[in-house]
């Protein structure tokens, strides 16, 4: 089985510094190659104040389908001085939306409120820009005396401080702007660094913006200017984040296994216990160890949190989870009383992966609020959902943005890790998974306060580059003999009378005819989408099979799946019953 995971809220984000212009001026974007949209800003001005509001409308196409944002923001300057700010972000049915507000009373502080969760109050940063106006005068003065230019502004859709940082080049004339000058720097906002061209004109500001993020090439630059040249139409940008691996029929029940990075660039990436640097772009990945008994029987935190704690319980506007729909939720997930952490995890890893039926990539990014009502989407939807709940239930939870390995392929994902004995557990609700797989290597980890935490976007990630691909013996670890086979890790398969055979990764269990044979996560729901729920005569074994493409999936138990291809329906029936296994010891999944 394979999986394509988009990090697509990168490329949501990845909206250029833009300044606004005394009239209405409209840009086009590409991003890797292909349009992606529109963006128009407008001043205007009466007796209420200057009036700032723009607009960006992008699409592209994910796994073939076509995903929407639409971004507005609206800045007022009062005669008084005073500035209020709205905006709205939509990649999903709800927008989320929020507004700010800022006195010369009380000039440090912005005042922050939200649609879905509690107000925030910012301390601004000395220098710092607020003001869109302030932003255009600051850029067009630089290109007036071709200096230096540094800066820190506040973006308010995903309510982080950003810092420009560029030097002139020298006067780049473009056609219709002859006063153009390149600047050249990098663009930071939190973990996310963009690489920068600046095409700025002393008298209309901003004209053109050339950047690179994790890789992904970004152009945005005035209507007016030619279509360009250097940027061809490449089809597939989500496609292309996909890295092909070399197949093992067990990689979801690896204990560990030793990675390199095949890219130019080595990325700059942590260590904790299940990511452990052995030299210049290369890991040791393990599997996270189920809880030690003390850790198993760790309860979950009530009343006022420990300020360690207190990030990673908070109800914010991505993980709203005192909206009255968790409260439905939470009878569903029926979760026993006096249930430890531990078991609360499971319960919420399980729960959000059945809750989420329609697993597809028609949503951009939604809160888990809005999941909690349209359970619809890929990893992101599952983690943010699986962390309100856990915080709902008083478990402190995070999300975490990396690479995941898959069948035979690697992709961007999102996944969620759970504090229990002061260790973070990582758990996979998209693949029903707790604790989650061990080829996995984590980016970033975010408390969801807002949405520039959810993005992976650091230095030295090359979403396009490169692949972490296996070290070692892969999969020269597994022994064949007649009908049996042995893994690492303690696994034995047997099905008397059968072969099993080895080639190129691929496993095949030779009986009567060749049946291709793989871990996998338990079958999600529209998988499972006319088949038919088989159990074995003689073992009690379980098991789904599916007419077309003639498939059985066989629950081995403690959330282990094994998938076998080209199986009638008795023969599927036989093999539940035929087969001998004895699988690594995993922690017993939720009931």
């Amino acid at each position: 089985m394979t999986f394509a995971c988009r990090l697509f809220l990168l490329l949501a984000l990845l909206a250029p510094l833009r300044a606004f212009s005394r009239e209405t001026q409209v840009s086009r974007i590409w991003i890797a190659g292909q349009e992606a949209g529109t963006a128009t800003e407008t001043n205007s001005s009466d007796a209420a104040g200057l009036l700032m509001e723009s607009r960006e409308a992008d699409h592209l196409e994910r796994m073939g389908v076509v995903i929407k944002i639409e971004l507005r923001e609206r800045a007022l300057k009062r005669p008084d001085g005073s500035m209020q700010f709205s905006w709205s972000l939509a990649m999903s049915q709800e927008p989320q939306e929020g507004e700010a507000s800022w006195s010369p009373g009380e000039p440090g502080r912005l005042k922050l409120t939200f649609k879905d969760g509690p107000p925030r109050t910012l301390d601004i940063p000395a220098g710092a820009l607020i003001w869109p106006g302030d932003l255009e005068d600051r850029l067009k003065a630089a290109a007036r005396s071709a200096r230096p230019l540094r800066l820190t502004y506040f973006r308010f859709p995903d309510q982080q401080w950003a810092e420009l940082d560029i030097q002139p080049m020298g006067p780049a004339p473009l056609p219709g702007f002859p006063d153009t000058v390149l600047f050249r720097g990098r663009s930071s906002e939190g973990s996310m660094v963009e690489d920068v061209d600046l095409w700025i004109s002393p008298a209309q500001g901003e004209v053109k913006h050339k950047g690179a993020m994790a890789g992904i090439p970004e152009l945005t630059q005035r209507v007016e200017l030619p279509p360009p040249a250097e940027l061809e139409a490449k089809a597939g940008l989500f496609e292309r984040t996909i890295k092909a691996l070399p197949p093992h029929p067990f990689l979801l029940w690896l204990p560990s296994v030793p990675v390199r990075w095949t890219g130019r660039t080595v990325p700059d990436l942590g260590e904790d216990p299940q990511q452990r640097r052995l030299g210049p772009g290369r890991f040791l990945l393990t599997r996270a160890l189920p809880p030690s008994p003390a850790e198993a029987a760790e309860l979950p935190v009530t009343g006022r949190p420990s300020p360690q704690d207190a990030p990673f319980l908070a109800a914010t506007p991505l993980v709203q989870f005192n909206d009255p729909v968790f409260a439905g939720l939470e009878r569903r997930l029926q979760a026993p009383p006096g249930a430890t952490r531990w078991r609360l995890a499971q319960l919420v890893t399980s729960f959000v992966y059945n809750w989420i039926q329609d697993k597809n990539y028609s949503v951009g990014f939604a809160s888990a609020q809005e999941v909690a009502r349209n359970p619809v989407g890929a990893c992101a939807q599952h983690g943010v959902l699986a962390v309100a709940l856990l915080r709902r239930l008083g478990v402190p939870a995070r999300g975490v943005t990396g690479w995941v390995a898959l069948g035979e392929t690697m992709a961007v994902h999102f996944w969620v890790e759970a504090e229990m004995g002061g260790r973070w557990i990582p758990l996979d609700p998209t693949f029903d998974q707790a604790p989650a797989s061990a080829y996995r290597l984590k980016l970033i980890t975010t408390d969801l306060a807002d949405l520039g935490g959810v993005t992976a976007a650091t230095p030295g990630t090359d979403y396009l580059e490169g692949v972490w691909t296996p070290e070692g013996p892969w999969p020269a670890d597994l022994r064949t003999q007649g009908d049996t086979l042995t893994a690492p890790g303690g696994l034995t398969l047997r099905v008397p009378g059968a072969r099993w055979q080895l080639a190129g990764g691929l496993l095949t269990l030779i009986w009567g005819e060749s049946h291709r044979v793989e871990a996998v996560p338990p079958p999600a729901p529209a998988q499972r989408s006319g088949a038919r729920r088989l159990q074995g005569a003689a073992k009690g074994r379980q098991g789904w099979w599916q007419p077309r493409p003639a498939r059985l999936w066989i629950d081995l138990g403690s959330g282990q799946w094994l998938q076998v291809d080209a199986l009638t329906q008795s023969e599927a029936f036989i093999l539940l019953d035929a087969l001998e296994a004895e699988v690594q010891a995993q922690p017993a999944k939720a009931a």
